[in-house]
């Protein structure tokens, strides 16, 4: 008898040890770095479809869960597929991808910050602005649409399977900014889910929108063109914020941590960006225009009731034409001219902005249109 209490004593202290030896599962937190974010979607995604043991008492509730068998497969970092299983049922499906959704932003112990090669200028693709789209006057309530792209039909991203990434921004003179992502970069089929977070904790008037685009399973596919277009909102009481005798003031906005990985969940390095948006007050506006223009690109005659010569120092590739507050009201492709002739008939009469946008230079000036 005692031999047999003494071998059931042995397995049960043997099933207690063996019970956490595989670690701990917060579920949501896919890349296990302790806290739940944009970047797990990247695992959960790449490990979709998979299966695995089930755990005991599994639940997508922000608890820990031992892990009691390891799954067959691991992601290149060592890391066990158990982990994407946020709900523990044996399956990594859509319901441990709306697990990251539910407990996005929970930390758990220490945490490791997720980390990306960054590319390099010149050699590796660059996500980007499109910086032609940035009005030529931002000022209180402005509000400014910016399209940003990764890749190009000429050098496309030949093997994408997920992309996460950080938008960075002044929160004090920005009231409000999102992204609208364009799926169909990322394929154009239904094997797809998007994420987008806003981070509790951030620093004093800094701002942060967290997005991640995945496939459902390990579908890469050929990725390049616009990945969304940023829609942002300027503050609409600039007096208090700006500065005393501040004429304008650069507010940046950046894409960082961007994670590129492909078909293999190997990282493809991808070259940040950041843009500066020119924040004026309203009271100097035409001051700022008109501020060391004139060497640049002469628009004449001003006023201007049926017609504008345009005459510039560097390659016209495309005017606009827009309103003192910021909304475009017409767009002109040019060819590559140094000087163009700009019809007006059917503006609105007063002043307008014309912005000119060259090879190697973009110029903003103030216009008047008389009415016939």
């Amino acid at each position: 008898m005692k031999y047999i209490d003494r071998l059931l004593l042995s397995l049960l202290l043997l099933c207690l040890l063996q019970w956490p030896i595989y670690g701990q599962i917060f579920p949501g937190d896919a890349d296990n770095n302790g806290r739940v974010e944009h970047y797990d979607v990247l695992y959960t995604g790449y490990a979709f479809g998979e299966i695995g043991p089930s755990r005991l008492g599994g639940s997508p509730e922000d608890a820990e869960e031992f892990i009691s068998l390891l799954w067959e497969n691991i992601f290149p970092s060592g890391l066990n597929f158990a982990y994407a299983d946020a709900d523990g049922n044996g399956a990594v499906d859509f319901l441990d991808l709306l697990t990251i959704s539910t407990n996005y932003g929970a930390e758990n112990g220490m945490v490791v910050s997720s980390e990306f090669l960054e590319g390099v200028a010149g050699t590796d693709p660059a996500i980007s602005f499109d910086r032609s789209a940035i009005p030529p006057i931002i000022t209180e309530n402005s509000t400014v649409q910016i399209p940003l792209f990764l890749g190009t039909q000429e050098n496309p991203l030949l093997d994408v399977n997920g992309i996460a990434f950080k938008i960075t921004y002044d929160a004090e003179l920005i009231a409000d900014l999102r992204l609208e992502l364009e799926p169909g970069w990322l394929g154009r089929d239904s094997q797809l889910f998007i994420l987008q977070g806003l981070p509790e904790a951030a620093l004093a008037n800094s701002g942060r929108l967290d997005v991640a685009m995945t496939r459902l399973g390990k579908q890469p596919v050929m990725a390049f063109g616009k990945i969304g277009t940023l829609s942002i909102i300027i503050e609409d009481d600039l007096i208090e914020l700006l500065p005393d005798n501040v004429d304008q003031l650069p507010v940046a906005v950046s894409v960082v941590g961007i994670g590129v990985i492909d078909g293999d969940f190997n990282t493809i390095p991808i070259v940040e960006d950041s843009v500066h948006l020119e924040v004026m007050n309203p009271a100097a506006i035409s001051d700022v225009i008109d501020r060391d223009q004139d060497r640049l690109v002469k628009v004449y005659p001003n006023p201007a009731q049926s017609h504008l010569n345009i005459l510039s120092a560097d390659r016209i590739q495309e005017v606009q034409l827009y309103t003192l507050s910021g909304q475009k009201l017409q767009t002109h492709p040019v060819a590559n001219q140094k000087n163009h002739v700009l019809p007006v008939q059917g503006l609105p009469a007063g002043p307008l902005l014309i912005k000119i946008i060259g090879a190697h230079s973009i110029v903003a000036k103030k216009i008047w249109i008389q009415s016939p």
